[in-house]
């Protein structure tokens, strides 16, 4: 079965109809998946602002982001799951909008991100965490060598920093390719 026969059976189905037609429906699905986006979003963004050092400096990284991950992990599913159902309301056209397949594209690399900080640099923040470091007496902070603590201090890199504010910077551009989603879509024409 080729691409454009499974949108088109995707459309068809009984829950995209569904969807189309009855009145309250889409708009209802719509409003739980901006807000579930939203809320997921934030909680992201608010662990990265924390990570780049301008958001809860005091809280420990770890924690915070323990703390903020249940929430995050269930607005996630919510968005996926209401996202799937908007899609398949208008599988073929959503599937062919440029402004959707850019969305895609950088979700997936938002997730790549995402894997990338957790399995090289999480383990990593704290040592790099202002908090962390106040802990740390001047006595280690001496016997560490001055290489040692030319990185401590400029650690943007490896203290994966610049996945934060990649992160910040992707999916400020998913929100906005989601609303130009909205605004460049053409009447569906079933073939």
């Amino acid at each position: 079965m080729e691409l454009d026969g499974l949108l088109t059976w995707l459309y068809e189905a009984a829950l995209s109809t569904n969807i189309r037609e009855i009145e309250w429906l889409f708009p209802m699905i719509e409003s739980l998946h901006v807000l579930a986006v939203t809320v997921f979003l934030g909680s992201i963004v608010w662990v990265d602002l924390r990570i780049l050092g301008v958001a809860n400096k005091d809280r420990d990284i770890r924690r915070f982001s323990k703390e903020l991950l249940p929430i995050t992990w269930t607005m996630f599913v919510i968005a996926v799951i209401t996202g799937l159902a908007l899609f398949t309301s208008n599988a073929v056209n959503y599937a062919h909008n440029i402004y959707f397949q850019f969305k895609i594209l950088l979700l997936i690399l938002s997730g790549i991100n995402m894997l990338v900080f957790q399995l090289w640099f999480s383990a990593r923040t704290e040592a790099y965490d202002p908090s962390h470091a106040a802990r740390i007496s001047t006595g280690n902070l001496a016997g560490m060598g001055k290489f040692r603590q030319k990185l401590h201090q400029i650690s943007f890199f490896w203290s994966g920093k610049w996945s934060a504010l990649l992160s910040i910077l992707l999916w400020m551009i998913v929100i906005g390719l989601g609303q130009w989603i909205g605004f460049s879509m053409l009447p569906t024409v079933v073939r």
